[in-house]
C-alpha cells in the first residue's frame, strides 16, 4: 500500500481526534486515492513523532542515546545511507547501508518518507516502520539533518522539531573539532560543512525547541523535559 495514502488516513486520525483540519497544503499529492468520507472509530491514539535534528557535527546521535533510556516509549527510525560505514557502528542499528542502487529503488517504490543529499551522500527514513509505528499508537524519534527535518515538519505539521545547537561563539570551534574527530576531512570539505552549518543554524527559529549542546548530561536531561512536557499534551489532544 503506498506510503502516500497510509499518511492521508494518519493526518485524517490527527484532524479527527484534535478536531483540527490539518491544511491540505501540508500533504503530498495522493495520486489515485479517493477522499475519505467518515469517521475513524475505536482507533488507538496516534504516537508522537518526536525530530531532532541540527548541523553535522552538533552530537545529534550522541545526545539521543544519552536521552533514549529516560524515554523508553520511543523507538529511533533508523535513517538509510549510501556513505560509507565508520568504524564502530552497524549496519541496522546505528544506519541501514544502502549502494545508490539501491537506494535510487527505495526512491523508485515510494519506500522513503523523505530523502536528502548532505555532503555528498544520501540519508532517507523508511516510510513503512515509522508509519506502522505511529498508528499503532507507539512513539518514533527521527534524528536527522536540517533538510529532512523541514521535509517531515511539511508532511506532519503537528511533529515536534527539536534543534540542537552547538555553545554560542563558540560554534566553528566544536563543530569542526567534532567532524575531524568523527572521520577523516580535508581542509576543503570541512569548510564545505561549516559554511553548509552557519545556513543550517539560521534555520533554529524554524523549530519548536531549541538545545545547546555544551554539556551533555544537562542537554540530555533538556530534551527529555521538552519531550515528557509536549507528551502530555499530545496525550490530552490525540
Amino acid at each position: 500500500f503506498p506510503w502516500r495514502a497510509i499518511l492521508s488516513m494518519i493526518c485524517l486520525k490527527m484532524s479527527v481526534s484534535s478536531q483540527v483540519k490539518v491544511p491540505s497544503s501540508a500533504m503530498p499529492p495522493l495520486d489515485g486515492v479517493a477522499p475519505f468520507e467518515g469517521s475513524v472509530p475505536n482507533d488507538p491514539p496516534l504516537g508522537l513523532l518526536l525530530v531532532l535534528s541540527g548541523p553535522s557535527g552538533v552530537g545529534k546521535d550522541t545526545v539521543w542515546q544519552a536521552t533514549a533510556p529516560m524515554l523508553p516509549s520511543f523507538a529511533k527510525a533508523t535513517t538509510c545511507t549510501t556513505r560509507a560505514q565508520r568504524p564502530g557502528e552497524e549496519h541496522g542499528v546505528h544506519y541501514l547501508f544502502v549502494s545508490d542502487e539501491e537506494f535510487d529503488r527505495m526512491i523508485r517504490e515510494q519506500e522513503l518518507l523523505e530523502h536528502a543529499t548532505v555532503h555528498g551522500n544520501r540519508y532517507g527514513v523508511p516510510a513503512g516502520p515509522l508509519f506502522e509505528r505511529i498508528n499503532a499508537g507507539q512513539d518514533v524519534v527521527c534524528v536527522i539533518d536540517v533538510q529532512g527535518a523541514m521535509k517531515i515538519r511539511a508532511l506532519f505539521p503537528t511533529c515536534l522539531l527539536v534543534f540542537l545547537r552547538p555553545p554560542k561563539g563558540r560554534e566553528e570551534e566544536v563543530l569542526k573539532s567534532r567532524m575531524k574527530n568523527r572521520a577523516p576531512v580535508s581542509d576543503e570539505e570541512l569548510s564545505r560543512r561549516i559554511e553548509t552549518a552557519y545556513q543550517e543554524l539560521a534555520q533554529s527559529q524554524l523549530y519548536d525547541y531549541e538545545i545547546v549542546n555544551e554539556e551533555l548530561p544537562h542537554t540530555a536531561d533538556q530534551l527529555r523535559d521538552i519531550v515528557l512536557r509536549e507528551k502530555k499534551k499530545w496525550v490530552r489532544t490525540h
